[in-house]
């Protein structure tokens, strides 16, 4: 797995936190997927993209 796809995972799991009915935070959500479409367009670097080798 590359840093890109790590990345995007780290932010697939935040989400899917941030959906669950206790923490249901739909704006925030809503936030890191869009953040999410930006690192896959090339955007932004992702978390793991800006780490050192």
């Amino acid at each position: 797995m590359d840093k890109k796809e790590l990345s995007i995972w780290a932010y697939l799991n935040e989400i899917e936190y941030c959906l669950q009915d206790e923490t249901l935070n739909r704006k925030r959500a809503s936030e890191l997927i869009d953040i999410a479409r930006d690192i896959l367009k090339g955007k932004v670097k992702g978390d793991f993209e800006d780490c050192g080798k």
